[in-house]
């Protein structure tokens, strides 16, 4: 292993090298704000966030409950630049972990201009959604409803689904396909106040590509792992170096509350972790556009989702300045 280099401040996320932007700054007036993007788990809100950014800026997983903490996706063109706040799926919490994402939700909502309601176009009905129709209501922002995946429920009709909210516009859209996503854009750029740009035009992300980058790692964990497993795990960005000319160094560790975890995550003969590493980093490469030396550790820390102290540590409970 390699002598850990001294780590560097990496800066957000810009567009990939060699990429044209999408956006040349006229100088006239543009709709600019906050939208945030709510729903239950699993409801598609990365994945939208990620089709109108235009690339990669939140993780995604078939498992519900992958956001954890607040994401924001910037979209900037000729006619507006919109802050698209992907928060954690809104869920009835039943343990501190859960609450904390909640904390987070609630935290990601304020000072947005607009709300997107995502709701799935298979499931009009689902009981689960009332959590989130609770906490828009006590946000008491302006409110569209978007229904994902209708490639999913072919010919259907949606209704308005105002159940006690004042919806001022309903959508339908896939987010995977980007079928209806047209719509919404053109929706925003209507709807949103003119303002000054809150982000230079090249930049995506409002986090830092080592926050991104332990991201990816617990990305793969959910690609890669058990059911149970990668719900236990997080994944911390210790060192973050780009001073090598060679390769950026950055050294994650994954840290797991049980001690039988730590074999299934290195797996046999460390073919796990290699397979983890291997998928993260190319991941890695792509967004930074340099060779990446990824070296991952695998640490147990024990009942952390049950620790108010080891959540606000790993950045997963807002601070009560909020």
């Amino acid at each position: 292993m390699p002598k850990s280099p001294k780590s560097s401040r990496p800066s957000p996320p810009s567009r990939p090298p060699g990429e044209p932007a999408r956006a040349p700054d006229h100088g006239g007036p543009r709709r600019v704000g906050l939208v945030g993007l709510a729903g239950i788990p699993n409801v598609g809100k990365s994945t939208l966030v990620n089709r109108l950014v235009g690339q990669k800026v939140s993780i995604v997983s078939d498992r519900p409950q992958t956001t954890r903490e607040r994401v924001c996706g910037i979209l900037t063109d000729a006619r507006m630049q919109a802050v698209l706040v992907d928060i954690p799926g809104i869920l009835d919490p039943k343990d501190k972990f859960n609450q904390a994402l909640m904390e987070w939700a609630e935290v990601g909502l304020r000072g947005c201009a607009l709300i997107l309601h995502l709701r799935d176009a298979r499931r009009p009905d689902d009981p689960a959604d009332e959590p989130v129709r609770e906490m828009i209501r006590r946000s008491r922002k302006p409110v569209w409803l978007v229904w994902n995946k209708i490639d999913r429920t072919p010919g259907k009709m949606f209704l308005s689904g105002s159940e006690g909210l004042p919806y001022r516009k309903v959508l339908g859209l896939s987010a995977k396909t980007g079928r209806g996503v047209p719509a919404l854009l053109d929706a925003l750029a209507e709807s949103l106040p003119q303002g000054e740009l809150l982000y230079d035009p090249e930049q995506v992300c409002d986090r830092e590509l080592r926050f991104l980058a332990a991201e990816l790692v617990r990305e793969k964990l959910f690609r890669y792992l058990g059911e149970e497993i990668p719900y236990a795990t997080a994944t911390v960005t210790e060192t973050f170096d780009e001073s090598p000319p060679e390769k950026v160094y950055i050294r994650i560790v994954i840290l797991t509350e049980r001690e039988a975890h730590k074999p299934i995550i290195l797996g046999d003969h460390g073919a796990m972790i290699k397979k983890i590493g291997q998928s993260a980093r190319l991941e890695m490469e792509k967004l930074l556009g340099r060779p990446v030396y990824l070296d991952l550790w695998v640490k147990v820390r024990e009942k952390w989702r049950k620790n108010d102290f080891q959540l606000a540590e790993l950045g997963l409970k807002p601070p009560k300045t909020y």
